[in-house]
């Protein structure tokens, strides 16, 4: 298929304010994993999704770099580990975030390394999920990231130093800078309204998101404070200077 028959395919057909039909396209995520299972699982969570298309998938890293070449994709998910070597996943990484300009990566792995972790964060990525993570959170992720934003999967470690931190090693945290820089500027804007009391859905009506994404952003906020409850965020934040 060629890029503008991918083009076309990935068009979506929606209605404006105003009743006029508007032309937008779907985001198209590129999969690259050594497993069948895996490449075949994302691809029919992506099929369920509007906005979310698959464009290819490969199973190396010369397969994805011929793909991304191929279908210019928008998002990719890559693991990190081709057989039990990282150094081709991370290589991979490298050349993606060279040659796709724009293009937001999420990785997806099954790796538990907290080093093989840290170095992947600190290529550029976008987004680090672990392969126990559910559907839905997939899915999100990859929606945060074509929004611009990061994710971090706290089972990773996100209790340890922020992406800040890991990027540039040179850098070392302050007391409280592992809690607070690690929120991304989308995670402050649910906690600020948080804090003047809102619910769920009135933050989602004021933020013009859903109130499952909202929903999302409140539970890492609870993981990356290191709190249990909801009620504990505000006074968390409050505690340590960040509202």
């Amino acid at each position: 298929m060629t890029l503008d028959a991918i083009r076309e395919a990935t068009d979506l057909r929606v209605r404006g304010h105003d009743g006029a039909e508007v032309i937008r396209r779907a985001a198209r995520v590129l999969v690259v994993d050594s497993e069948p299972v895996v490449r075949h699982g994302i691809r029919a969570l992506l099929t369920a999704e509007p906005d979310l298309v698959p464009a290819g998938e490969a199973a190396s890293p010369r397969d994805a770099l011929m793909a991304a070449e191929r279908t210019r994709p928008d998002a990719i998910v890559v693991d990190i580990e081709f057989g039990r070597d990282e150094r081709p996943g991370l290589d991979l990484i490298r050349t993606l975030l060279d040659r796709c300009r724009g293009v937001k990566v999420l990785v997806l792995t099954g790796c538990r390394d907290r080093d093989s972790m840290m170095r992947t964060v600190r290529l550029g990525v976008h987004g680090y999920l672990r392969k126990g993570a559910d559907t839905a959170e997939i899915v999100r992720a990859l929606r945060t990231v074509l929004r611009g934003e990061g994710v971090f999967d706290p089972g990773t470690g996100g209790a340890g130093p922020p992406l800040q931190v890991l990027r540039d090693p040179s850098r070392a945290p302050g007391p409280d800078l592992c809690k607070t820089s690690l929120l991304t500027d989308r995670e402050n804007q649910v906690l600020r309204l948080l804090a003047v009391g809102l619910s769920n859905r009135e933050i989602g009506a004021r933020l013009r998101i859903s109130e499952a994404t909202v929903k999302f952003h409140v539970r890492n906020l609870r993981d990356k404070l290191e709190v249990r409850r909801r009620t504990e965020i505000v006074y968390t934040a409050a505690r340590q200077g960040i509202v």
